[in-house]
């Protein structure tokens, strides 16, 4: 892509697809996730709460498959791209193992933002899954009194709320990632033309 020592080449079809693929995914996983948090969110208020939640339920785990499918190839196709420009450097994982040296630049900044943004987007993907959504699929048994559904009902709504805010979370974070992207395209659009 862009380095000192790569600057002077041109993206080969290899990075062109891989970069294709980068942000389509991407591009999958944000539009998802905006579809879901609004008209799929407000089409849910118009429906009784068991259907809601029962439609809520099979959405949410959809997504999910969805999420992780896009964690995993994004974060496979930007560390192929970074040691195909030479820009990866396995021994600062200070920089997210990207070469230092790329820290005094823009686009290194730019790289910098876009795999924290990504570690982020997988950390609250990992406290989502494996936290709060086994507490939304929790059922009261009939052998439960009504001094369960008290603590019962405050960890659904616990989890809910936490759900929400790390869902938009991630998509603030999945934005920062496209603005990153974009330096990082202007940046290798103005050295091609410089060299």
């Amino acid at each position: 892509m862009l380095t000192a020592a790569a600057d002077a080449r041109t993206l080969d079809n290899l990075d062109k697809a891989l970069i294709g693929i980068h942000v389509a995914v991407m591009g999958l996983y944000t539009i998802g996730g905006l579809w879901i948090k609004i008209p799929v969110h407000r089409a849910q208020k118009g429906i009784p709460p068991a259907q809601s939640a029962l439609v809520g339920q099979r959405i949410g785990f959809d997504f999910t498959v969805v999420s992780w499918f896009a964690f995993v190839v994004v974060g496979a196709t930007g560390y192929a791209l970074l040691g195909r420009a030479g820009d990866l450097d396995l021994a600062t994982p200070y920089t997210f193992f990207i070469d230092h040296s790329l820290m005094d630049t823009r686009y290194g900044w730019a790289l910098f933002f876009m795999v924290l943004f990504w570690v982020v987007l997988v950390v609250n993907g990992l406290i989502m899954t494996l936290y709060f959504r086994p507490h939304l699929s929790g059922r009261l048994e009939p052998a439960n009194t009504t001094a369960d559904l008290e603590p019962f009902q405050a960890r659904l709504t616990s989890a809910v709320f936490w759900i929400d805010f790390l869902a938009w979370a991630n998509l603030v974070l999945a934005g920062g990632s496209f603005v990153a992207g974009m330096i990082i395209g202007l940046d290798h659009t103005v050295m091609r033309v410089d060299s």
